[in-house]
């Protein structure tokens, strides 16, 4: 049994009004819609600064990586 559409529609509205779709990937309903929407959404609210990838490390070059770390590889 899913969600009714009550409680997905108020789930929604308490986040904010995302918009809510009835999507079928089975029967390939509103799928794409729903898709397009959250991506136009994700890339409008986009920082300029990703801040996914802050901490990650530069690569390291090939000659630090052969300079006797604990890797047995």
């Amino acid at each position: 049994m899913g969600v009714s559409e009550k409680k997905a529609k108020d789930w929604c509205a308490s986040k904010g009004n995302v918009p809510y779709f009835e999507t079928s990937a089975k029967e390939d309903y509103n799928v794409d819609a729903a898709f397009l929407c959250i991506a136009k959404t994700a890339l409008a609210n986009e920082n300029e600064q990703d801040i996914y990838f802050q901490g990650i490390p530069d690569a390291v070059s090939e000659s630090d990586q052969r300079g006797g770390g604990g890797c047995a590889c």
